[in-house]
């Protein structure tokens, strides 16, 4: 069988070309996102700073049940502990590390105390170490006695720089700089606790010892040290896992399902060939053989030849997550054989599956089948089909019920693209059944229409419904997840964009370049000549809390209660109590923990300090800023840094001249700038980049996979229509009327595809819709709408009119001979 399998597919080679394209596309597709996946899991934020450290101790950064979520702020320990790790047997010296962001000269620095240089290490190469608050050492090439502008956590002073270290370790993600411990300490805003402690270690360190005098915190070791080194590339390792997990999976299975729905066309193609096998005795279990052969040895031949095509995409990809900033600047490609390996694999199961499934049916056909001229398609649905569609509608059927019933945009979102998957699949399953109700409801359409070809061309649609539904499925697939993805991040994105604008009336915003506003600066707008109220935004999270126990939530710190010209839609309580342990609570929110204004909350701090919170009111624009507000004094000393993102402002003077004031306070504040709220709104925007440049860059991708599918499926379909369209010409059927059959075929397919397409992303956006803003109007652009829509129409009109053509190129009477 398998020699037979190799001269099978040798003198076959036109009708596995399709076969071995889907095959390659799908690899290089698996390829690609397997690579990204692998080394996010691979790569852990590196030990640099703390490389001269035995061990790190730092406070725990995972809350929830399992311990599996990570916090979003840094989990820092109380500074008594450092003298119980340093009586430790075996503990040369425990040092205690605080990380101050700041501005120096210009440049983005980051400040430590003096005494944790050894943690490195970093030793002087020039001058000495600083000794007074007005002093400070660098880690890159200065002038000694220069005096730079620094701006940490308040207002800009000048130091003077009396020494420059160089590290022992290389050291790529910060620029370190380091003031004496004590000022470092000021500056850090949390007294009494310090960011992680290094342990020193002398012979006969015992790791189990240290652990048990640390209590509650961790004692990290060995290449786990780089987490309490730089725990916001953790973070970014923990969203780009599930992202990358999710959008690769679901581009394998779309390469999964169009591999699958081709091989079994190839198959169904073949019939007469198999069936005229069965004639001269071969067997079911030889032809079931046969088939699977052929098919391990296109899906080798396409899956190797898709490697690297999909290494050269995964690189790109790479570069691509690092330029945009999803990736951290210094993240490294870092991948094996396992990728590869797993888009063979892949392939070739699915193959094997694919004809196995296909191929069941055909080594079953009567061997007499090769003996007639007519190939009468079998009844419209098997057993196979009806099971595999009814276990797509029992999955997607609840899904649909979560969707249109839930409140929470989030789970809406979720479950919409699940069950938009489900439908496609139970969409390709009675794919027959909906081709036999088309031709039956747009016959007489059809007929009056065009009296021949249109009346042929229903007649084809509802004697061919298996042909025909093989046509659309790759259309309904392409539409149905292009427009559900796309249109569901742009719904998204209007919706927050909306609210944004809703709350933002003030007329100017001042942000900074560097890592953020020192709280005084809020102080110096209010007192600006022509400001009448300000108020200021810092960006946070809580933990698993307030009736989510498995992930952390996005907040804000509000300073300055009601002013600004914020409105957050406050529809309950007011923002003026916003102070003490109050908290505000977005109206989603609010339902799942059955909070209302008055009640104390029990919620856990971006940190994962448990404490006791006062709800003051309830607002209903969450999408823009997030499901809590927090008060300044509950939020104190539970972040990583204690600066301002942006400080919203309301005039009551010309704009333009406050603005020129507001903008010299950048002598104060080095990095400050002064912009108008719409301008405000478009930079928030801009820096969503997951949804901004992932999303549609990811859904450009499967939509171009897809295409290939449209016109690798119609062009196998049309090709072999060759006998068929001779055996119309030889009965007396004009090229003229033949060519309008063919068109109206077109014109049915391309139909029926969007249509169902459409539908089921409907069933998708709508809810979603409705999650989002209350109403039943997902945001679709119309120029990016018509682009999806025609685009694939004018690829599966020009797929199917380009083969048509061709096949008619050929006399009838040669045609008609011509082997299948």
């Amino acid at each position: 069988m398998l020699r037979l399998a190799v001269l099978s597919a040798r003198g076959r080679s036109g009708a596995f070309t399709g076969a071995l394209v889907a095959l390659f596309a799908a690899a290089v597709l698996s390829m690609a996102w397997g690579m990204q996946l692998e080394s996010i899991l691979r790569t852990h934020a590196p030990v640099e700073r703390y490389a001269a450290a035995a061990a790190v101790v730092t406070g725990q950064q995972e809350a929830g049940a399992g311990h599996d979520v990570l916090l979003g702020e840094r989990a820092r320990v109380s500074s008594a502990l450092i003298a119980r790790l340093a009586a430790v047997p075996g503990v040369r010296a425990a040092i205690g590390d605080v990380s101050v962001p700041a501005m120096l000269g210009g440049k983005s620095v980051v400040a430590h105390g003096w005494g944790s240089a050894a943690l490195t290490p970093y030793v002087l190469s020039a001058g000495r170490p600083p000794a007074g608050p007005g002093e400070v050492v660098t880690s890159y090439p200065a002038a000694l006695g220069a005096r730079l502008s620094l701006a940490p956590t308040g207002p800009a002073d000048t130091v003077t720089v009396v020494g420059v270290a160089r590290p022992r370790h290389p050291v790529s993600q910060q620029t370190a700089i380091f003031l004496t411990d004590a000022e470092a300490t000021r500056l850090a805003g949390h007294p009494g606790r310090v960011d992680a402690i290094g342990v020193l270690a002398d012979p006969g360190f015992d790791i189990s010892r240290l652990r048990a005098a640390a209590g509650g915190a961790q004692a990290l070791t060995g290449a786990a040290r780089g987490a309490a080194e730089y725990p916001e590339l953790e973070r970014t390792r923990a969203v780009l896992i599930p992202v990358t997990a999710a959008f690769g999976g679901l581009a394998m299975f779309i390469a999964m399902f169009v591999v699958a729905s081709t091989l079994g066309l190839s198959i169904q193609q073949r019939e007469r060939e198999i069936a005229l096998m069965r004639a001269v005795a071969a067997t079911p279990g030889q032809i079931r053989r046969m088939i699977a052969w052929e098919a391990a040895i296109v899906a080798l031949a396409g899956s190797a030849a898709g490697i690297w095509p999909g290494i050269v995409l995964g690189r790109a990809l790479a570069h691509a997550l690092v330029r945009h900033g999803i990736a951290p600047p210094n993240d490294i490609l870092n991948y094996d054989w396992l990728p590869a390996a797993a888009a063979i694999g892949g392939g070739v199961a699915t193959a094997l599956l694919a004809v196995l499934a296909a191929g069941r049916r055909a080594a079953r056909v009567p061997p007499t089948l090769a003996l007639t001229d007519a190939a009468a398609e079998p009844r419209l649905l098997g057993p196979g089909r009806i099971i595999g569609g009814l276990i797509a509608l029992a999955g997607a059927i609840p899904l649909f019920a979560v969707s249109t019933t839930t409140t929470d945009p989030q789970t809406a979102a979720a479950t919409s693209e699940i069950n938009a998957i489900f439908l496609v699949v139970a969409a390709a399953f009675f794919g027959p059944i909906v081709a036999y109700a088309v031709a039956r409801l747009l016959a007489p359409a059809l007929t009056a229409l065009s009296p021949v070809g249109g009346f042929l061309a229903a007649a084809n649609l509802g004697a061919a419904t298996r042909r025909f539904s093989s046509a659309s499925t790759p259309l309904v697939l392409t539409i149905a997840l292009s427009c559900t993805l796309f249109f569901g991040s742009t719904t998204i994105e209007h919706a927050t964009s909306q609210q944004q604008r809703a709350a933002l009336t003030g007329q100017l915003a001042v942000t900074s370049a560097g890592p953020g506003l020192p709280a005084a600066a809020l102080a110096d707008t209010r007192a600006t000549p022509g400001v009448r109220s300000a108020v200021a935004l810092t960006s946070t999270t809580l933990g698993p809390s307030l009736g989510s126990p498995d992930d952390i939530l996005p907040a804000q710190i509000l300073t300055g209660g009601q002013g600004g010209g914020l409105d957050v839609g406050v529809i309950a309580g007011s923002l003026g109590a916003l102070h003490g342990d109050a908290i505000a609570l977005g109206r989603h929110r609010a339902d799942a923990a059955h909070a209302r204004v008055g009640d104390h909350v029990t919620i856990m701090l971006g940190d994962g300090t448990q404490t006791q919170a006062t709800v003051v009111a309830i607002y209903t624009r969450d999408l823009a800023f997030g499901d809590a507000l927090l008060s300044p004094e509950l939020a104190a000393g539970h972040q990583t840094t204690p600066l301002l993102n942006e400080i919203l402002v309301q005039a009551d003077q010309p704009t333009a001249m406050v603005a020129r004031r507001l903008q010299a306070l950048a002598q104060r504040y080095p990095g400050l700038h002064v912009s108008d709220s719409a301008s405000l709104i478009t930079a928030n925007a801009a820096n969503d980049t997951l949804d901004n440049w992932l999303g549609p860059f990811f859904v450009a991708m499967i939509f171009a996979f897809t295409s290939i599918a449209v016109l690798n499926t119609l062009i196998m379909i049309a090709l072999r229509r060759r006998r068929e369209l001779a055996l119309l010409r030889l009965t007396g059927a004009t090229t003229r009327q033949v060519r309008s059959m063919a068109r109206w075929e077109a014109i049915l397919i391309i139909a029926t595809g969007l249509g169902i397409g459409l539908a089921i992303a409907a069933t998708a956006l709508l809810p979603l819709s409705h999650a989002l803003t209350g109403g039943f109007r997902p945001y679709a652009p119309a120029g990016w709408f018509a682009a999806i829509l025609g685009v694939s129409a004018l690829l599966a009109l020009v797929a199917l009119s380009v083969a048509t053509r061709r096949a008619l190129r050929t006399p009838p009477v040669e045609a008609i001979g011509i082997r299948e």
